[in-house]
């Protein structure tokens, strides 16, 4: 080896040693980063409060959705429900990834009994979704030919009034209109055996399914 070469290799040695603290400091980082991307990603990052949401702290979004689904699961009208940390934290992601889709959001909310939503009602309004509460059908009618209310879509109960059909006999006679949103159902007692009721979009007892169907009908008709 001639003595330009042995020069050039002196050099690239001492370069070498010169950066192995940087080189090993960034394996170093590396192999955490891949080791625990999923922890990092799944409870770190989305417990991140300083994010600004549609001009609001995230963080109070999230206390809210939170507090829905807590209080859900207490409640008799939902026996048995129970709503794993995944599922929730789930929602709370993709709601914080397209918190945008909510600007504008108006839903009518047809319910006899007005206060037992109240928890998913203040989970929506912390989105900013305006949310026009109802308690029969007639009025809800009379709100949708209303020219200056534009609802995005329509969440509904099943039983009204004594009348256990009442949300289907809503739905059977707003599906003859050539304009019209979709429709969720949001009740305390869902069939799992029961397909989802024709011209329905969906149907939960779920708050964490209530936001998710909510977001489906947001991109599609935003996208």
């Amino acid at each position: 080896m001639d003595s330009t070469a042995v020069v050039f290799a002196e050099k690239v040695t001492l370069e070498i040693v010169k950066n192995l603290p940087a080189i090993l400091w960034f394996l170093l980082v590396s192999a955490v980063v891949i080791l625990f991307y999923k922890p990092l990603r799944h409870e770190l990052l989305p417990n991140l409060s300083g994010l600004k949401v549609l001009g609001v702290e995230f963080s109070f979004v999230k206390n809210a959705i939170a507090t829905a689904i807590e209080l859900a699961e207490k409640s008799e009208e939902f026996p048995k429900l129970k709503i794993s940390e995944e599922d929730q934290q789930r929602v709370i992601n993709r709601v914080r990834k397209n918190a945008n889709l909510f600007r504008g959001c108006r839903i009518l909310w047809i319910d006899d009994f007005p206060d037992s939503p109240a928890n998913e009602r203040k989970m929506l309004q912390s989105l900013l979704v305006d949310v026009d509460m109802t308690t029969s059908t007639a009025a809800a009618e009379k709100l949708l030919r209303a020219k200056e209310k534009k609802y995005d879509l329509i969440l509904s109960d099943m039983k009204r009034d004594g009348d256990n059909q009442a949300g289907l006999k809503f739905l059977q006679d707003y599906a003859k209109h050539k304009k019209r949103v979709p429709v969720i159902f949001y009740i305390g007692h869902p069939d799992p055996t029961k397909p989802v009721p024709l011209h329905a979009f969906g149907i939960t007892h779920r708050p964490d399914e209530l936001l998710h169907l909510i977001l489906d009908v947001l991109e599609r008709i935003k996208s």
